[in-house]
């Protein structure tokens, strides 16, 4: 009996390591990830596709190097709140940037990217954008939607019909959803959302 004991005394710090590691968070911190510097490389590949059109580019055009500046510059107002490496090595985010308000104000833009060895983008689906709101409410409320997104659970609670203009701005359910072979929000009613994205 005192032998067991002995053992398990001995054991103990071990059994204790692995039932931290096993109940270890999940961190979204995007310095886990991607160093600043990697992170300003992929909010660059993803400018394209988040950052609304430059004037007189159509999405035809908006790759031409003319553009570049453009986007440079709108570039550096965007971050990342959230990442999230996938098991697929898949990175799930959540970036946000300045909405146009009278009052200062972001949109966060969530949903998942995946780079290829050659550092080029292969994947990019946005799965929500939110609604303008105060920088403290996008990262309370963007941590709710962000965790749901990387667990897969449903997301649709949160759509405008459901929470008006609190969480999700789109996709609504019906007439704006992404369309991942484009890489661009579609408007059901209209062709894309130019303007909008």
């Amino acid at each position: 009996m005192i032998k067991r004991v002995k053992i398990l005394v001995l054991l103990l710090p071990a059994i204790l390591f692995v039932l931290m590691a096993c109940n270890k968070a999940k961190s979204y911190n995007p310095k886990d990830y991607l160093t600043q510097q990697e992170q300003d490389s992929v909010l660059y590949k993803t400018i394209r596709y988040s950052e609304k059109l430059p004037p007189r580019s159509t999405h035809q055009t908006k790759f031409d190097s003319e553009f570049d500046p453009y986007y440079r510059k709108a570039v550096a107002n965007y971050h990342f709140i959230f990442l999230f490496e996938g098991e697929d090595g898949s990175l799930y985010f959540l970036m946000a940037r300045p909405a146009k308000s009278i009052t200062t104000a972001y949109e966060g833009i969530g949903g998942k990217l995946k780079v290829n060895e050659s550092d080029s983008l292969v994947e990019y689906e946005e799965v929500f954008r939110t609604w303008k709101m105060p920088y403290a409410d996008l990262t309370e409320r963007g941590s709710l939607l962000f965790d749901r997104m990387v667990t897969n659970r449903d997301l649709t609670i949160y759509y405008p019909k459901y929470t008006g203009d609190k969480y999700i701005e789109f996709p609504d359910g019906a007439r704006f959803s992404f369309d991942k072979k484009s890489r661009m929000w579609i408007d059901s009613t209209f062709d894309t959302l130019n303007t909008k994205n």
